[in-house]
């Protein structure tokens, strides 16, 4: 591992930093630019300088700053702190997969794979631990308010952008897939410079739902899954048993579209649809993966009461599973 274990996420924030500044320069003007570069200077030394000149230098720059440059400054800004978030998150991933790549595997401080196993060292009992594991009901509940929900363009384009970062740590990478990775980062960064941030009009309830949706179609869903076979490897590793299969860590619930709080907006009758988006968003899902066994489970051997169900098919698996992808669409 690197003696400087963040000098990467350091890189990661100065390249999406510096395709941004390309985008501002080509699109916004030099003048756009600098402006934005004097301020980003003067909050540097502001932060790290315990001198008042310093302040009062930044705040000399605000204030003579005409209304009409602000709102570009401050959308700048606000884009560099998406980009730095995207680079972080992919760091945080990345040093966990350094730290499991370490002579001897260390888990994360903190992870499952190292919380676990400490407790159990601590006294803890491997009986008491599976029970506890198995007994745990961690519910969320998906929010939402239309001032923080980010359009669903930007979020498909940050992924992209993320997803492309993560493409260019592969070792393996040929000159010319490093500069198809750099052109997309390029060219998402400058279609969510040119995307307006806010809706032209205010998202209903039923908006704030499909928003809330899109959370578990792009990362719970398959965020929950890996954390459920985590402590099930784990738990085979210190207490010999694995995680049943109707363990349920962790639930999810949700007020959009059905809060009580006087918003005359939310009605019965929103409540109601509100509910059946959120049943036809999780059929779609399991749909899905019914028909990715589908395809998988080709095999002709099965047991006898499969093959009874199957009513004698040549690929029981898939007889069944073409079964229950109709009714679940």
């Amino acid at each position: 591992m690197a003696s400087d274990p963040h000098k990467t996420l350091r890189d990661d924030v100065r390249l999406l930093g510096e395709l941004l500044g390309e985008t501002l320069r080509r699109d916004e003007g030099l003048p756009h630019y600098e402006r934005v570069e004097r301020v980003r200077a003067l909050a540097k030394r502001t932060r790290s300088s315990s001198s008042g000149d310093d302040f009062e230098a930044l705040a000399g720059e605000l204030r003579a700053m005409p209304v009409a440059a602000a709102l570009p400054v401050a959308r700048s800004f606000a884009h560099f702190l998406n980009l730095a978030n995207i680079a972080e998150q992919h760091h945080r991933v990345r040093r966990r997969r350094e730290l499991e790549r370490e002579l001897g595997g260390r888990p994360q401080l903190a992870s499952i794979e190292e919380a676990l196993p400490r407790l159990v060292g601590t006294g803890v009992s491997p009986d008491a631990l599976f029970e506890a594991i198995c007994g745990l009901r961690v519910e969320l509940v998906i929010t939402a308010h239309p001032t923080e929900i980010m359009r669903r363009t930007l979020q498909h384009k940050y992924n992209r952008v993320a997803a492309a970062l993560a493409g260019r740590d592969r070792p393996d990478l040929t000159p010319t897939e490093r500069e198809a990775l750099l052109e997309s980062m390029r060219r998402e960064i400058a279609g969510a410079w040119h995307t307006e941030e806010v809706r032209r009009e205010r998202p209903s309830p039923l908006d704030e739902v499909r928003s809330g949706m899109a959370v578990f179609e792009e990362t719970i869903w398959n965020a929950v899954p890996e954390l459920c076979r985590s402590l099930d490897r784990t738990l085979r590793r210190i207490v010999k048993r694995p995680l049943p299969l109707d363990a349920a860590p962790i639930r999810f619930g949700s007020w959009i579209g059905g809060d009580r709080d006087g918003n005359p907006s939310v009605t019965p009758e929103v409540t109601r649809r509100a509910a059946l988006m959120s049943r036809w968003t999780a059929l779609t899902l399991y749909a899905r993966e019914v028909e990715m066994l589908r395809f998988d489970l080709s095999m002709a051997r099965a047991s006898p009461e499969l093959l009874a169900r199957a009513q004698g098919a040549h690929e029981p698996y898939r007889a069944v599973l073409r079964e229950l992808h109709r009714r679940a669409s």
